[in-house]
């Protein structure tokens, strides 16, 4: 199928290097902790968000625990340095734990065999957990006993050399050659882009403009609430027109599936269960620590909106991301496609004007205050202002039918959809994202993301197209931790990138 045919055009090794620092020989590794990452790799089964480092086998970091790396090694008080450090290893074990426990889980039963063999072990899947988590865990004790230890130079190039062996992320890896490749198209997919970017600013004034009058809607269930994340799960309106070219089901969405075809790995979506998979991660503002809360959405497929659409594909999706302020009460509210396409901000109205009141009226070509130029990158967008005091209910999200784009954000929006004409009401579950990592397929269990974080067999035409920007696979699906936003200017889950691309006024 065309809108196939994408996949695995720039699919990237992502450990053989890595592995090699573990152990000398063309050999499997003769130690469990590399032999996890070794068989991992070669089952294809690897966990893309969870970068390992050369320093360890059982740390792997995100990019929260990366971002507390750094700050780490940038202080400059021991004490705090001891208990910065003594917080980023203990993380990096718990997500090493998990993500080797699930990439074995994930393994055939000949990998799980020969991972016992070299543990002297049973390839009892609870036994191998337990081993891993008995060597894990005292190279957790070893380590944190030299935090307490180490005289602050000494500690400072542990951190350092942590950070260092951190291996890049999928898209990164093969980057430049990528570019290299195809540089001949170089000028063309430049123009392409500043073609496009071109657009932006109308594009985004008719989506805030856009009129809604048919919806279908998604509520969250009753029974999911009790938690803060339950609290915001947005009501998902879609547009729906009395008249489409594409299938109705496009437009629905629904719970992840896996069927099985020889090896390959076929992602479904299943309309008549609706899903929303949730999780937290945190925003770091001028030194503070902010909570935010994830939604993420999934689509059959992204129709064809246009003659030989080449954003058209198997499989897609949105996701809402709410920025809370120290009393929990939204700040910001960012979405996008799940490629990283797409992205754009709400703010606020009472940051836009504490903005307004600190810097001043907007800046030259931009609407909102809070916006900021960045000569050297892409600009973040924000579309619109929102109004979200202590009490705010949870946010209504209306999209365009088959394009799937966020075009309207709006809280205590009963007024807004009592207005409309709301042909379908349904209610999804809320369900942990994690557990799209371990789906089931089978007699076993696999991930709908592959080892380059990417949705197997959901690519697009304008991975070919964006290819020579350094892009990896434009407009393909991928998992949380992996994504860039703004032709790959800026990595999606950074703490700081509110910080980076917004005027940010006071908080405090």
């Amino acid at each position: 199928m065309k809108q196939r045919f994408c996949e695995g055009a720039f699919r990237v090794s992502s450990l053989t290097c890595l592995t090699a620092l573990w152990f000398v020989g063309g050999c499997a590794p003769r130690q469990f902790g590399p032999a996890i990452a070794h068989h991992a790799e070669k089952a294809a089964v690897t966990d893309a968000a969870a970068r390992h480092t050369t320093a360890s086998p059982y740390y792997r970091f995100n990019s929260e625990l990366l971002s507390d790396l750094d700050d780490a090694i940038e202080c400059t008080d021991v004490q705090s340095l001891r208990r910065m450090a003594n917080a980023v290893l203990r993380g990096a074990n718990v997500l090493g734990q998990n993500s080797n426990s699930n990439e074995i889980e994930r393994m055939p039963g000949s990998a799980r065999s020969e991972l016992a063999r070299i543990g002297g072990i049973s390839d009892d899947l609870a036994v191998l957990r337990r081993h891993l988590s008995k060597l894990a865990n005292a190279t957790l004790e070893s380590d944190l006993r030299e935090v307490d230890q180490l005289p602050l130079p000494e500690l400072r190039q542990k951190l350092r050399d942590i950070r260092k062996g951190i291996e890049d992320l999928p898209d990164d890896r093969g980057r430049t050659e990528r570019q290299v490749l195809y540089s001949w198209a170089a000028i063309a997919t430049a123009n392409g882009i500043a073609t496009e970017e071109a657009k932006l600013p109308e594009k985004c004034l008719a989506k805030a403009k856009k009129k809604f009058d048919r919806i279908a809607i998604w509520r969250p269930r009753k029974s999911d609430a009790g938690t803060l994340l339950s609290r915001y799960a947005p009501i998902i309106g879609m547009e729906w027109p009395a008249n489409r070219l594409h299938d109705v089901n496009s437009d629905r969405i629904g719970a992840v599936t896996l069927s099985a075809d020889g090896a390959r790995i076929e992602v479904q979506i299943d309309p008549s269960e609706p899903a929303v998979y949730a999780y937290t991660s945190t925003a770091k503002i001028d030194g503070r620590v902010y909570r935010q809360l994830n939604y993420v959405w999934w689509f059959p497929e992204r129709p064809e909106m246009t003659r030989d659409d080449p954003v058209a594909g198997h499989i897609d999706g949105a996701m809402l991301r709410v920025t809370l302020d120290v009393n929990d009460v939204p700040m910001f509210v960012e979405s996008s496609l799940n490629c990283g396409c797409a992205h754009e901000v709400f703010v606020s109205d009472r940051i836009e004007s504490a903005a307004r009141g600190a810097f001043g009226s907007p800046l030259d070509g931009k609407h909102f205050s809070v916006e900021k130029s960045n000569p050297e990158k892409h600009d973040i967008v924000v579309i619109h202002v929102f109004d979200a005091g202590p009490d705010a209910a949870r946010p209504l999200v209306l999209s365009a039918a088959g394009y799937h784009e966020v075009c309207r954000i709006e809280f205590n929006a009963t007024e807004s959809i009592n207005a409309m004409d709301i042909v379908e009401e349904g209610s999804y579950r809320i369900l942990d994202y994690d557990t799209l990592d371990a789906l089931p397929l089978g007699d076993r269990i696999a991930s709908m993301f592959g080892p380059d974080g990417l949705v197997h067999y959901a690519g697009r035409p304008e991975g070919f197209l964006l290819a020579p920007s350094g892009i990896l696979s434009a407009g393909q699906p991928r998992k949380r931790g992996t994504q860039r936003i703004r032709w790959d200017d800026y990595l999606h889950d950074d703490p700081h990138l509110l910080e980076k691309t917004l005027r940010i006024p006071p908080l405090d």
